[in-house]
């Protein structure tokens, strides 16, 4: 087989272009990681890697060229190695793991680097380090779930089926077609009706980001909370009553946040989705999600649950139109203040299976925030089981001081708090 090229995605091309021209650009490993609990067998971890490579074209693809004439380069499948290291006496096998996923990966020459930390006879830390062109949020399920199967496989349990649905390259080809066709204008139509004369939240003078000499010495990049489980029990309680999901009462609380903090009564933030709504790609490994803006008209609403109604509205639009990223509108359809649209970013990771069990071994995600952000100002939550979401906020180039981050994470979980308790209660004004 040799390789072929074809074109690369939108997101694909903007997060190829974004990485050449913006220099305060962040994090672009988007690894699977996951702590190995029993006897492992390394040579079948060796061929489930293997045969993951074999599975999904993406961990094979290497990107070329620039701008419109992006390329991705699928490969042949070829064995992917596997640099095992025993932990090194005195040192957390995260910082190991911290070093790893702050090593850029060149997809020019190869996108994937997998490492295997021997924490003990029972204990080992895996990662498959993955650039961010050829994976997304979504992706790392399907490749645990798959890496765990094929495992299972290689140890004499049941033979894993073949990939069905598309891969990344007949994704980014239906891509095209939508581009080509006159659903275009409907999307655009759509977007400029709905995010004419909303802004982009200010934040640069509430959270200066660090200087160019803080920012080299290793600024903290993150802060992290976790929701207390009465917290998050009240709110899936109010998304119920509200036929909405936890991002949207999630979503609702990050603008109630922002509003009292700016001021701003018409706010648009950005959000990555999924995008896939079509059942051919639900399987499929790869950079899919695009960027939408979600916005809410704060001041228009008295209580938290007029909030979360309004947010769900646009929501559920956004979900309809997410083929079209907002990066294919024109500009000037939201204010910016003279920043950018992906300045504040809000995203809420997928519920995973974060233990699952193959040839007698027990696969523990864990979810590192040691990579950062690539957006100057996100909040990230990650659902843990039923009763647990965790709250990462992200600085890119670090804090200049994090406790400014800690303050603003600890009125997050406020606003979430009251809401649970009280969904009727009003809304805090700016200022308090």
């Amino acid at each position: 087989m040799e390789a072929r090229d074809t074109p690369a995605s939108v997101s694909q091309r903007l997060l190829w272009m974004i990485k050449h021209y913006r220099a305060d650009f962040g994090a672009l490993n988007c690894p699977v990681v996951c702590r190995i609990v029993g006897n492992l067998d390394e040579r079948a971890l060796q061929a489930a890697v293997d045969q993951l490579v074999v599975r999904h074209e993406a961990l094979r693809t290497t990107f070329h060229g620039r701008g419109a004439r992006l390329v991705q380069r699928v490969h042949a499948p070829r064995p992917q190695p596997l640099a095992w290291a025993d932990a090194v006496a005195g040192e957390a096998p995260d910082a190991a793991l911290a070093r790893e996923l702050q090593t850029p990966i060149d997809a020019g020459e190869w996108p994937a680097r997998a490492s295997v930390w021997r924490v003990g006879p029972r204990e080992h830390l895996f990662c498959l380090n993955l650039h961010h062109l050829v994976t997304d949020a979504w992706s790392t399920g399907i490749l645990l779930r798959d890496l765990v199967a094929c495992y299972d496989a290689a140890c004499g349990g049941a033979t894993v089926g073949t990939p069905a649905g598309w891969q990344m390259s007949r994704f980014a080809q239906a891509q095209q077609e939508l581009l080509a066709s006159d659903r275009l204008a409907r999307y655009q139509r759509y977007w400029r009706r709905q995010l004419e004369g909303s802004q982009i939240p200010r934040l640069d003078a509430l959270y200066p980001a660090p200087d160019a000499t803080d920012a080299a010495a290793g600024a903290t990049r993150s802060v992290a909370a976790e929701l207390p489980a009465a917290t998050v029990a009240g709110l899936r309680e109010l998304a119920r009553r509200e036929k909405t999901t936890m991002f949207t009462v999630l979503l609702a609380a990050f603008h109630a946040q922002l509003h009292r903090l700016t001021g701003q009564p018409d706010l648009a933030v950005a959000s990555m989705f999924a995008n896939r709504s079509r059942p051919e790609v639900r399987d499929t490994v790869g950079l899919l999600a695009g960027m939408v803006l979600l916005r809410a008209q704060v001041a228009r609403q008295h209580r938290f649950t007029d909030l979360v109604r309004h947010v769900h509205g646009a929501v559920i639009s956004a979900f309809a139109y997410q083929d079209l990223p907002f990066h294919l509108l024109p500009t000037g359809i939201v204010d910016t203040g003279g920043g950018r649209a992906d300045d504040v970013m809000f995203n809420v990771m997928s519920p995973l299976r974060h233990d699952l069990t193959g040839g007698g071994a027990r696969f523990e995600l864990v979810v590192p925030t040691e990579i950062g952000s690539r957006f100057p100002f996100e909040l990230a939550l990650a659902p843990v089981g039923e009763h647990r979401v965790q709250a990462v906020l992200f600085r890119a180039g670090g804090w200049a001081d994090p406790a400014l981050g800690q303050d603003f994470l600890a009125g997050y979980l406020d606003v979430a708090a009251a809401a649970a308790r009280r969904p009727d209660v009003a809304l805090p004004s700016p200022g308090r």
